[in-house]
């Protein structure tokens, strides 16, 4: 039986996009939001060198606060019973908060208990690299930084294990004979089993 949400997680380049095409494909119309990294807008740029400067609390930083409620809104989207995917979503901020920001990401956690999404119909996907036999990923410069997956990954990795969503899958993507990617249906059928 199809979920109401899917939350898609994981490292740049791993599928997200195929699979979520899939999904689409095989259980029909989901409303998809796509979480990118923010914007570099003036107001966070210049809140950012102020962030620096005098060591402003990142509670205050703008960007922070911008973060934070787009992603305690897209709870409460994924609360109502909206059926919708989420590429990326908030455990993200876990990871490039304090690697990319400049603040830390535990609030994340605690907007699930704020929202309390315990019963609302989520399944969490953490797409994962098998980092030994990974012969598929060739950097294309759009990364953040290329050589820290293998730590972006470890991150994903306690952020998933401290949701509290209940339903949770990790699926590798990596062939671990070939090296390459494994059959898209293959991991589609892992994904809504």
């Amino acid at each position: 039986m199809a979920k109401t949400v899917y939350a898609i997680e994981g490292l740049d380049r791993l599928g997200k996009g195929t699979l979520i095409s899939g999904i689409l494909n095989r259980e029909g119309f989901y409303n998809v939001i796509h979480f990118g990294k923010p914007e570099v807008l003036t107001t966070y740029k210049n809140a950012k060198q102020g962030y620096d400067e005098i060591h402003v609390p990142h509670s205050r930083h703008p960007l922070y606060l911008y973060q934070r409620e787009s992603f305690i809104n897209s709870m409460l989207i994924a609360k109502s019973g909206a059926r919708v995917i989420f590429d990326r979503w908030h455990l993200g901020e876990f990871v490039y908060g304090p690697m990319y920001r400049a603040y830390p990401g535990d609030y994340v956690f605690d907007i699930e208990h704020k929202v309390d999404i315990q019963d609302a119909d989520i399944r969490l996907i953490l797409l994962l690299e098998d980092f030994e036999h990974s012969k598929h990923f060739e950097s294309d410069g759009e990364s953040f930084d290329d050589t820290k997956r293998r730590d972006e990954q470890e991150l994903f990795v306690t952020a998933f294990n401290r949701s509290i969503i209940r339903d949770k899958r990790k699926v590798v993507v990596t062939d671990s004979e070939t090296g390459g990617f494994r059959p898209k249906e293959d991991i589609l059928e892992e994904v809504l089993a």
